[in-house]
């Protein structure tokens, strides 16, 4: 089901996420523009935020039973999005291990100790 152009701003959006993508301008989504310009007005909303990355990771794989997926070209616009948005380190490094892996020395902090504190 395409979504109506009329209510979008299309040459507005286009611009705006042109601007984002600077030297990658050969990326730009021209189906996803055509065929579902609302999910090209929440890219342009969310460029530069960790957002970007869940909406976009969840428009490629969907955890719903009965989804017919995205067309083909469409889908290559989001992997490409995606891809080059996880590039450029918008969204910081996930941290594996425990929860204590980003810090020193666990039982210092803990216990409200840091170094340079006595």
């Amino acid at each position: 089901m395409e979504e109506q152009q009329a209510s979008f701003d299309i040459p507005a959006l286009k611009a705006r996420l042109l601007g984002h993508l600077g030297p990658h301008a050969d990326i730009y989504p021209v189906n996803i523009e055509q065929k579902f310009p609302r999910i090209l007005a929440r890219i342009v909303d969310l460029w530069g935020t960790p957002a970007l990355d869940g909406l976009l990771s969840d428009l490629m794989v969907s955890d719903r039973p009965g989804r017919q997926g995205f067309p083909g070209p469409v889908a290559m616009d989001l992997f490409r999005l995606s891809t080059l948005h996880g590039s450029l380190g918008f969204t910081p490094p996930k941290v594996t291990g425990t929860g204590w892996s980003g810090i020193d020395d666990a039982e210092l902090f803990k216990h409200g100790l840091t170094k340079g504190r006595q």
